[in-house]
């Protein structure tokens, strides 16, 4: 029987496995060794071999940062490297701990939150007697519970939704921007039967009908992030309409969009700005700007949505419902119309609500307005509608409006939405977007995944990030 070989034997006259083995043996020995200080130059060249590995992989790899680049778990990139490759943060890029960089979303993970049914979308919500939208679900308000107060006390300090800084626990892992997107998802049956008429009081009848039917759609418990400055949706829907939105301005917070229609047959765009304002047990939203919508004959209707009220933010029922005027206007053709959303709402303080009508309800006229007289320069905004007996440009009526933005929507003896028999179609995202996608936020994919700790952290290393971004910008400006 032969021997074992002895330590001392020569490398090259031993067996290649034998080799290998007395060679990992060395290297062992020999990290064993190395003092505190070389063991600490090991680490750190291993962290620049790793970020090496980053760039290589982000050249070769179309699909960048969605598998890990080193460490055990599928969905943390690099436990050396501090940032994933399309990352929103440009600064503080050193690896942290508590907020390790995500590999990007799976896509059984991006439409993880799609909703699709009217049960999706009324999850967590009952419809009560008064109508509107109550929220049921106790974990959404007890998560929520204690940071009402905080945002009001930092609305009345700033009075801009953009300065708010709040806890992750009151967010969807959604973005503004897809909830903007979720408005137009009846697009494809609406306004492609508006583009394939030639009868323009007809294509402004189904403009409403697309305006108010996507309502719903965007009324939802849980908050979603406020877009990043520079944060971009690209989308399409299943007829080939196209979807882009980009986060334009900070403060004010504003994001521009614009939407095409299969083959151009269609455009919609224009731009929101969001603002907040509140009353002791309340909330109102506005999504303030204009949407345009454009056919190829050259017809262009405008319409900006409604105000949307949260009740019960610290007592009583929480219930979410529309209020305030929608106002549809196509001025080359003469086309008005004019929907009072929550119309029994009170008029003033010493009035009452009207007995019998649900908060979802509205009425509305279509109608030929008045040639208007050139109003004088600094003239008050016109004020809000109670109801169409008040209208005063009303020149020829075309048709009255009903229904509920929770129900149907009828104009004159014709219902042209039910919501039980059309459901809005799901948004496909670009298979592979802007580097500045949405679905690139650390702070929201972590929330999806549903780890906080590291969706807090993320957030708040975000909102440093923009507030530098922000006083950059102001001291360019300056020196301008």
């Amino acid at each position: 029987m032969n021997s074992e070989p002895q330590s001392s034997a020569d490398p090259e006259q031993l067996s290649p496995q034998v080799a290998d083995i007395k060679e990992a043996e060395e290297i062992k020995a020999n990290l064993a060794s190395l003092s505190n200080g070389e063991a600490k130059a090991a680490k750190e060249e291993t962290k620049e071999e790793a970020k090496e590995v980053a760039k290589e992989e982000e050249k070769k790899d179309p699909r960048k940062g969605y598998a890990q680049i080193d460490g055990d778990s599928r969905i943390i990139y690099s436990t050396s490297v501090g940032l994933a490759p399309r990352s929103f943060i440009t600064f503080d890029k050193e690896y942290k701990e508590k907020s390790p960089p995500p590999t990007y979303f799976s896509d059984k993970e991006l439409y993880s939150c799609t909703l699709i049914t009217k049960d999706d979308f009324l999850k967590g919500f009952e419809v009560p007697r008064e109508g509107g939208l109550m929220c049921v679900d106790k974990s959404i308000v007890k998560r929520q519970s204690g940071v009402i107060g905080s945002m009001i006390g930092q609305l009345i300090t700033t009075m801009s939704i953009s300065r708010i800084s709040l806890p992750v626990r009151i967010f969807e892992s959604k973005s503004t921007l897809e909830r903007i997107a979720d408005l137009w998802r009846f697009a494809p049956f609406f306004l492609t039967k508006a583009a394939s008429t030639q009868d323009k009081v007809e294509r402004f009848k189904l403009v409403v009908t697309f305006g108010l039917a996507g309502m719903y759609c965007a009324m939802q418990q849980l908050k979603p992030f406020n877009p990043l400055i520079g944060e971009t949706l690209e989308a399409t829907l299943e007829d080939g309409t196209i979807i882009f939105i980009e986060h334009t301005s900070h403060h004010p917070p504003i994001s521009n969009f614009y939407v095409q229609g299969p083959k151009d047959i269609y455009k919609l765009y224009g731009h929101y700005e969001y603002k907040v304002k509140i009353a002791p047990n309340s909330l109102t939203s506005d999504q303030d700007g204009p949407n345009v919508v454009e056919f190829p004959d050259g017809q262009r209707i405008t319409y900006h949505y409604p105000l949307v009220e949260i009740r019960g933010l610290i007592f009583g029922d929480r219930v979410v419902f529309a209020t305030g005027n929608m106002v549809f206007e196509d001025v080359e053709n003469r086309l008005k119309a004019v929907i009072v959303l929550d119309y029994g709402k009170r008029r003033n303080f010493y009035s009452s609500r009207k007995k019998g009508v649900k908060l979802d309800e509205f009425v509305g006229l279509i109608y030929v307005p008045k040639k208007e007289e050139k109003e004088a320069k600094g003239a008050k905004k016109k004020k809000e509608v109670y109801a169409i007996e008040d209208l005063k440009d009303v020149e020829t009526q075309i048709a009255k409006v009903t229904g509920s933005w929770l129900e149907y929507i009828k104009i004159g003896e014709e219902t042209y939405w039910e919501m039980d028999k059309i459901r809005p179609l799901p948004l496909k995202f670009k298979e592979d977007p802007l580097p500045t996608d949405w679905r690139y936020r650390e702070d929201l994919i972590w929330l999806r995944r549903e780890n906080m700790e590291i969706a807090q952290e993320w957030k708040v290393r975000l909102e440093v990030e923009q507030r530098r971004d922000r006083a950059t910008r102001a001291k360019y400006t300056k020196k301008k």
